[in-house]
């Protein structure tokens, strides 16, 4: 969209191409609202877009080791059983209680640990909001000419808090640094420490998905498989016994 703005085409045939959401038809309402070029305004969109992507991607590499590990889990109970089956062990066919409760319990770990992993990667997924959007737009505005206060009464009824830019425009008053230059600078850093912070989130929660597995999804193998083996192993050595 950006290229195609910058390539001469109106604004509005741009936007009849391309399905908007809420925060970039708002974003580009205000570019035509102000009198600012909509091409810089998209470009910033398109580096949140990024940084968001790149944090789901990394949430979904913390995540795949633990997952793999736990479908692991659920298809080694099956062979094992089956190959025990076929060697004559009647694991399947004859359970005793022991084997029954024992599998009964390892299901249930399995979907403890399921969930517990589910809500891990729920609390580290970033929320997708960009928290600059009202720096960028009063950017936006300021370059577009209009005063300050004329910005922060049209944005006021986008963006409901406008603590962020008052913040510029005092600091800028008192340090005499262009307005503009300020607030981008500004919308720069809270993007990068709110993608430090969702970083932080996801590497934690790589470490935390570790619980689920050691505590549910391994114990549950043992119940699965381990434990219905043996108790089968034992059961056909005393009916052996018992014959003799």
């Amino acid at each position: 969209m950006a290229a195609a703005v910058r390539a001469g085409l109106p604004l509005e045939v741009v936007r009849s191409r391309h399905q908007l959401d809420a925060a970039t038809a708002a974003a580009l309402d205000l570019c035509q609202q102000f009198g600012s070029p909509p091409a810089r305004t998209l470009d910033r969109l398109a580096q949140v877009a990024v940084a968001n992507e790149r944090a789901r991607s990394e949430l979904e590499l913390a995540q795949a080791g633990p997952a793999s590990s736990a479908r692991l889990v659920l298809v080694l109970p099956l062979v094992v059983l089956g190959l025990a089956q076929l060697g004559g062990l009647h694991v399947l066919t004859s359970p005793s209680p022991l084997t029954l409760g024992s599998m009964f319990l390892g299901a249930l770990l399995l979907l403890i640990g399921r969930q517990w992993s589910k809500r891990i990667v729920k609390a580290a997924e970033p929320n997708g909001e960009d928290p600059a959007l009202a720096l960028d737009a009063f950017a936006s505005g300021m370059q577009g000419g209009l005063s300050p206060q004329i910005v922060i009464e049209k944005l006021s009824q986008v963006y409901p808090n406008t603590e962020a830019i008052r913040e510029v425009i005092e600091t800028s008053s008192r340090d005499g640094i262009a307005i503009a230059d300020l607030a981008l600078a500004s919308a720069d850093r809270l993007r990068l420490e709110t993608r430090v912070a969702a970083e932080t989130k996801i590497h934690q929660a790589g470490v935390r998905l570790m619980w689920p597995l050691g505590l549910a999804v391994l114990p549950a193998f043992i119940l699965l498989a381990v434990i219905p083996l043996a108790a089968s192993m034992i059961q056909g050595s005393q009916s052996s016994f018992a014959i003799e």
